[in-house]
């Protein structure tokens, strides 16, 4: 069906009325939960979920095929009414928010962006439309594989060293994990540490995920990613490496990581993984001994081809905590931002990422009565993007932080929390099913509802846009994970 035809002559003819009044109800919640709670859109919703019998995609599946251009024509069942109400309102959404067509349907015809979509439909009738956006599924999943690592962070999170934790899950036991997120409709899953490749069986766990459909990626400290470990990498379909460099020279490096070598170790791996054409992510984690560095390693991953650069926030915890002298100021982390948005508009090679909830109230900030008409906006847990300024609606929706509502995280243990800086056990998945956490632990529902945020992040007019970091709270406030983010300049200013 060619959508473009099909619109009505009203919203055909009067574009630019329809695109003002939808980004007015796009800020309102509330209508759109009264929407979606009257009978027939529900009906609706649960009807886009239903499988067909011939082609085994759901309806919503095949409108999107529709809408690309990629309909089944060996299936007439699933090309009917709905398919043309569900591509009606993909095009009237794409025009009021100025995305570009093609780029759409690209977007729409990738599975684990059609995962994720599925993923909001089923949470749009299951929570409503709230801000931010609560899901049925988080979009990523973090799973500290193993705690055992060949080096010795400073600021390591999770006390990693060579020896083995007791009550790892065992391999059986991991596969049922990847089974659990995959029938929950987890779009993505990052294997992280520890040094995920001391586990021997990562490579059987990884695939495994890989073939269940999710997106998965892989953190790690690049020392172990010889040519021969890359080969098996690329055989287990990982699709995303990120490798941690903390510093533009082996000297700051080397005294993050704790062991010789290990920045030129971390280089070759990066080079590896470039050279079998693996996606790579200089991750950094950036504090007062390595922020002046931070130019020189932006600039080193263009250099060495990285596809992506992540700025990690410092979070105080674990071995971390005993290095609070090294956390930026707000002031500080203010300026990094806007760095980073700077380097963005001036067109770097290298795609920004910034696990900082701030980064989308900044970017809304600089944007200014005299803006280009683009902000970047944060999406789901850290990804960001370049959308025009009609679109700023739904950064409210998408929410800033995403600890227990769009991202959480499972220890070696088969522990899950909110955050892998946020260590506070809500439910155990060798004994509880993960979906069922996922939707009935206390502390995620709080994190859900921005109304439950005290001190200077409720107070804030930003709270939906970015809702501060919930890891900073419970370090900084003995624990409790509702309050400010000392480490915001709004929180600063109050």
């Amino acid at each position: 069906m060619n959508v473009e035809k099909s619109l009505h002559p009203a919203i055909a003819i009067n574009e630019a009325y329809w695109r003002r009044l939808a980004v007015s109800i796009l800020s309102h919640d509330t209508f759109w939960n009264a929407v979606i709670s009257m009978p027939m859109t529900k009906r609706m919703l649960e009807l886009s979920l239903k499988k067909c019998e011939v082609c085994n995609r759901t309806v919503l599946e095949a409108a999107l095929d529709d809408y690309a251009g990629k309909a089944d024509k060996k299936c007439g069942g699933c090309n009917g009414f709905y398919s043309q109400v569900i591509g009606f309102w993909v095009e009237f959404l794409r025009r009021v928010l100025g995305f570009k067509r093609e780029k759409v349907a690209q977007l729409l015809t990738d599975r684990y962006a059609r995962n994720a979509v599925l993923n909001l439909v089923e949470s749009f009738a299951h929570f409503g439309i709230k801000k931010p956006l609560s899901l049925c599924a988080p979009f990523l999943v973090v799973w500290d594989f193993t705690h055992r690592c060949n080096l010795r962070c400073k600021h390591c999170y999770s006390n990693s060293g060579t020896e083995q934790e007791e009550d790892e899950l065992t391999t059986k036991q991991a596969l049922d994990v990847v089974d659990q997120l995959a029938e929950a409709h987890v779009t993505a899953l990052a294997f992280s540490g520890g040094e995920p490749l001391m586990r021997k069986d990562f490579f059987e766990v990884a695939k495994h995920a890989s073939d269940r459909g999710l997106y998965v990626s892989l953190a790690s400290n690049g020392t172990l990613l010889t040519k021969e470990i890359t080969t098996k990498i690329k055989q287990a379909q990982v699709n995303y490496i990120d490798i941690s460099i903390d510093g533009a020279s082996a000297k700051t490096h080397d005294d993050f990581r704790g062991v010789p070598g290990a920045f030129d170790g971390a280089i070759a791996g990066l080079k590896n993984c470039i050279e079998a054409d693996i996606c790579t992510c200089i991750a950094t984690t950036v504090g007062k001994n390595n922020l002046s560095e931070l130019p020189a390693i932006i600039d080193l991953a263009e250099q060495l081809g990285s596809e992506r650069f992540t700025y990690f926030n410092f979070i105080p915890t674990g071995r971390g905590s005993n290095h609070r002298d090294q956390d930026l100021t707000a002031q500080q982390r203010e300026d990094v931002m806007r760095y980073l948005l700077n380097r963005m508009s001036a067109g770097c090679k290298t795609t920004i990422l910034a696990t900082a909830p701030q980064l989308a109230r900044v970017a809304l900030q600089s944007q200014g009565s005299c803006g280009t008409g683009e902000v970047t906006m944060a999406l789901a847990h850290m990804q960001t993007v370049k959308v025009t300024k009609k679109a700023v609606p739904l950064g409210e929706f998408i929410g800033g932080c995403g600890a227990g509502r769009l991202y959480c995280s499972i220890s070696p243990q088969g522990d899950v929390h909110p955050c892998v800086f946020l260590p506070l056990n809500v439910g155990n998945l060798k004994t509880q099913q993960f979906k069922e956490i996922w939707h009935n632990a206390p502390l995620f529902n709080a994190f859900r509802n921005r109304a439950n945020l005290k001190g200077t992040c409720g107070a804030c007019q930003y709270k939906f846009i970015c809702g501060g970091c919930r890891a900073r709270s419970a370090a900084y406030h003995n624990g409790d994970t509702l309050k400010g983010d000392p480490g915001c300049l709004m929180s600063t200013k109050k």
